[in-house]
């Protein structure tokens, strides 16, 4: 088998044991007859040196050989928007063999083209693997200042993200997209097209729809981080009776708060996202506010993010409908414009809870008892978090009326249920709040109070407010609230306030 050993960064005696490269990234295997590892080290904003080791078939060697060549003084940015196919037509012109240098691909072989075309594709991952092993170890180069004109697009390979950033770019700014590369669940088995936004297939998609248009893309590695913050945060919720919201703890707490260090790191002076909503202007300051297709709207999941955040936020999808994104990205011949939707849960796919769940404990919550609201026993549970409030299907339990989950006691092992009107909420008490508006400006108005993401809001009134917790008191009964759950507090269309749901006083 040919191999190609470029020994700049490894000790010869172990191939194993890197010497000096800033990052290093892999891509292929011998099952796939070809493997090509990339060696990167910066100066400034350049990539100084640029190495390779290849292993298998002639197309991979040549590949190597030429991404090494071009990228060496490039600045990294420049190296990021390589894409695969400009590779691969390089590469065609500088074919040996009976061929002449200029010999369009064309000539080749559908088997020669095959390897080339995955020999391009495998060395282009590596090279991005690279400099995503040079942002883990923070090797990365730091911009020396801030470019206003430079805007930091976070890519889920979606359709949303897709057309943000070309948005950005017709806007004629400087784009660079990001992936979060974050932790999926390892014992479910999805197909391609089911894909999640961390899988590989969105990341890979994600990089598609940047060097479609001609711009960097960056993966950074925030796997062990999101395990520890949203995914171990989800099952204690649960196992505590609660139902959490994941996905705006994660806007809250890890990933807003990690692009704009990312938008700093590059030199970016925002932050960019494909979520339907609005950054509006209100006595010189820059507030959260709803997008205009109410049901698309994401302002509700925004609601944990830093009160000043919005100061380096842009939400260029904030005027448009989702059916004329959709057309957006159709007309552009963005490869997202079909994608689905993504469930609700990013790192569950099949948005099975109750089997996630079993994976994460060593021991799952046992049998117990069904109880009405005055204690008397109707039946039997397999486990209380299988339950969830308002749920009224598969409760095993028959009576003269429907019967709905009321709550769930783990301590007690309980799962007690009760009629429609029993599930009616009046008041509400919030821990966690975060306020973008004060108490104080509340206190005077009625405002609008949101329990679910795309439930109808209610007019309410705050009772009380204080460091630890806010009492809402609402003018009409809503249903099927849970601890855990959040609830979002509107202006009229501004985000006032949020927090997490603990008692229904």
């Amino acid at each position: 088998m040919d191999s190609v050993f470029k020994d700049h960064f490894y000790n010869p005696r172990n191939t194993g044991e890197m010497l000096d490269a800033d990052g290093v990234g892999s891509a292929g295997n011998q099952d796939c007859g070809a493997q090509i590892t990339i060696f990167l080290r910066f100066a400034d904003d350049q990539i100084c040196v640029s190495r390779y080791h290849a292993t298998g078939s002639s197309a991979i060697i040549a590949v190597g050989s030429l991404l090494s060549v071009m990228i060496t003084d490039m600045s990294w940015n420049e190296a990021a928007a390589i894409a695969y196919a400009s590779l691969e037509k390089s590469l065609s012109y500088q074919t040996a063999g009976n061929r002449s240098a200029t010999e369009p691909v064309g000539a080749m072989s559908e088997s020669e083209s095959g390897r080339l075309a995955q020999a391009a594709d495998f060395a282009i991952e590596a090279l991005h693997g690279a400099m995503e092993d040079s942002i883990r170890r923070g090797n990365f180069p730091k911009a020396s200042g801030i470019d206003e004109n430079h805007v930091l697009v976070a890519m889920s390979g979606g359709v949303d993200s897709s057309v943000a950033c070309l948005l950005e770019k017709e806007a004629g700014r400087r784009v660079t997209g990001i992936t979060m590369r974050l932790w999926n669940d390892p014992d479910c088995e999805t197909d391609e097209e089911g894909a999640t936004c961390c899988s590989p297939r969105a990341i890979r998609d994600a990089r598609a729809a940047c060097h479609d248009l001609g711009l960097a893309h960056l993966t950074v590695d925030y796997s062990d981080t999101f395990e520890s913050e949203i995914v171990d945060y989800f099952t204690g919720e649960y196992i505590a009776g609660g139902t959490p919201n994941p996905c705006t703890r994660c806007n809250g707490v890890f990933r807003f708060p990690a692009l704009v260090a990312l938008a700093d790191m590059i030199g970016a002076a925002w932050v960019a996202t494909g979520h339907y909503a609005h950054i509006i202007e209100d006595e010189g300051r820059r507030l959260l506010a709803r997008g205009r297709d109410f049901g698309k709207d994401q302002s509700y999941l925004l609601w944990v993010i830093n009160p000043g955040l919005p100061d380096r936020l842009e939400f260029p999808l904030a005027e448009r409908e989702k059916v004329e994104t959709r057309k957006i990205a159709r007309d552009a011949g963005l490869i997202a414009h079909a994608r689905p939707e993504s469930q609700e849960v990013c790192f569950i796919p099949d948005d099975d809870y109750r089997r996630f769940l079993k994976t994460r404990l060593d021991a799952m919550p046992g049998e117990g008892d069904i109880v009405a609201s005055d204690g008397s026993k109707l039946g039997r549970h397999d486990g209380y978090v299988n339950f969830t409030v308002g749920q009224r299907r598969g409760l095993g339990v028959s009576a003269a009326e429907p019967l709905y989950v009321l709550s769930t006691f783990p301590k007690e092992n309980l799962v007690m249920v009760g009629t429609r009107e029993q599930l009616a909420v009046n008041r509400l008490l919030l821990s966690e709040v975060n306020n973008f508006l004060s108490p104080e400006r509340l206190a005077t108005d009625k405002f609008l109070v949101q329990v679910r993401y795309n439930s109808a809001p209610v007019t309410a009134r705050l009772v009380q407010a204080n460091p630890d917790e806010w009492k809402i008191e609402l003018d009409e009964p809503v249903y099927g609230v849970a601890r855990g759950q959040s609830a979002v507090i509107y202006l009229g269309e501004v985000v006032a306030a949020g927090g997490i749901i603990r008692s229904t006083v």
